[in-house]
């Protein structure tokens, strides 16, 4: 409503129909553009404000004569209508332009989310698995017409793949790409974590990265890709690398800032230490995720003969 008021009373102006009041509005107004930050237009939406601003401005240059004061000001205001009117336009076909790109994005993709503790199982419409363990994200594209498109953007899952030749699974969990026709397999991707870990329980699957093939993994071998380093190692497997599908959360051979952060991821708990002793240790334990947070810590200080001191919202571990 205000925008139009605003474009009546210019063109008032414009024909020499505006009152007194209206007329002063007007040029202290203009006096007041210099002070206005210019509009960003592209090349294109220059040369249309430039041909709008000239239909306008054309009969102002063959009006009866008027002060040079008040024809100039005539001619600012006449491209001030044409600048209003056409950023109208401009604003209507960008919203519109991105109004329509999310709604395409929306139509792409689903996302899926497991809170801290929370466990989650997913059927896609191909007839795939997904186990979600706790605190993960995982993105699944839903055109399955070409490929079968999945990200893994945070956290752990299970992947029971429905065989189809014809549509190749593609996981992107970091710079990490696992390409599979049909298996079973794990990925542990937390953002937070230095490594990401792709672990084959059945089948076979095509490890990349964004720049090489890293690998062909068989069953019972897995590939642990460091995120910082970009390095990579592929090696057999024995443990239970599912084991929290069942309610076991595995810590095998990690760092200390890593067995934090499975402990929070699962748990809930922040664990921190001063010691530089303890920070050197690897921690190895099978822990279920029924326990408590101080349940599961107390166990990990026992096992590594550690004390514990509580704090408001962190534990800290210490010799």
């Amino acid at each position: 409503m205000k925008y139009l008021k605003i474009k009546r009373l210019f063109r008032k102006y414009l024909a020499d129909k505006a009152d007194h009041d209206e007329r002063r509005l007007i040029e202290q107004w203009y006096d007041k553009l210099g002070h206005r930050a210019s509009v960003q237009l592209t090349a294109d939406e220059e040369k249309q404000l430039e041909e709008e601003m000239w239909n306008r401005l054309e009969p102002m240059l063959s009006a009866p004569k008027r002060s040079m004061r008040r024809l100039y000001t005539y001619i600012s205001v006449a491209a001030s209508v044409a600048i209003i009117a056409f950023a109208g336009v401009i604003y209507q076909k960008r919203y519109k332009t991105v109004e329509s790109k999310v709604a395409d994005v929306s139509e792409l993709f689903q996302d899926y989310y497991t809170r801290t503790g929370e466990r989650k199982q997913l059927r896609l419409p191909d007839g795939t698995v997904i186990a979600m363990n706790s605190a993960s994200h995982v993105r699944v594209y839903l055109d399955f017409s070409e490929s079968r498109r999945v990200d893994l953007t945070d956290g752990e899952a299970y992947f029971d793949v429905h065989h189809d030749p014809a549509h190749p699974f593609i996981i992107r969990s970091g710079k990490v790409i696992t390409r599979v026709l049909g298996t079973a397999f794990n990925i542990r991707a937390y953002r937070e974590l230095k490594e990401i870990s792709i672990a084959v329980t059945a089948g076979k699957v095509q490890v990349s990265d964004t720049v090489q093939a890293l690998g062909t993994l068989e069953q019972q071998q897995q590939l642990i890709f460091n995120q910082q380093q970009a390095t990579y190692r592929i090696q057999p497997f024995n443990e239970d690398v599912a084991g929290w599908k069942s309610g076991k959360l595995i810590i095998k051979n990690a760092s200390f800032d890593d067995m934090a952060l499975l402990m929070e991821k699962n748990y809930g708990i922040s664990i921190s230490t001063s010691s530089a002793e303890v920070r050197k240790k690897k921690f190895t334990a099978s822990l279920p995720s029924s326990l408590s947070a101080p349940e599961a810590t107390e166990i990990i200080a026992s096992i590594f003969q550690l004390k514990i001191k509580r704090g408001e919202k962190a534990i800290e571990l210490y010799r």
